[in-house]
């Protein structure tokens, strides 16, 4: 992007043009390509064929998985979703009735931060990607 002086837009745009051969980009590509086999391993889905190239979609042609895959990888992440809500209702977490409540804490910052506290007093978890500041917000 920075030789090229383009932006996300401009990069991927040609990252989804078929006709675009630049070492660079086809670079860009097989990136995509391991980190979404990187995930699916991650999930031990290593049954799996995600066979990576331009696909129509709703949005054109895009560089991306087969429609298969894309349908196979909701349908995994939707038993996946059911299998862990029934783990979780097992323990009690999901009591028929209950609702959440807003919490709002003060961040090391002094800034109000809302979380959502789970039925049963569960604390949540960190967010993957939340700052140091808001780290603190989930621990004792």
């Amino acid at each position: 992007m920075v030789t090229r002086q383009e932006g996300l837009t401009k990069t991927y745009n040609r990252f989804h043009n078929p006709e675009e051969n630049s070492a660079d980009i086809q670079r860009l590509q097989e990136l995509h390509q391991e980190m979404d086999e990187a995930v699916a391993r991650a999930y031990g889905w290593t049954d799996l064929r995600l066979e990576h190239g331009f696909h129509e979609t709703k949005q054109g042609v895009r560089f991306t998985i087969s429609e298969a895959a894309r349908r196979e990888v909701l349908d995994r992440l939707l038993d996946l979703n059911h299998q862990r809500y029934a783990e979780e209702e097992a323990e009690g977490l999901h009591e028929k009735g209950a609702k959440k409540k807003a919490v709002t804490k003060k961040s090391a910052k002094g800034k109000s931060v809302i979380s959502e506290a789970a039925p049963g007093g569960v604390k949540r978890q960190p967010e993957l990607f939340a700052t140091s500041d808001q780290k603190d917000l989930f621990e004792d």
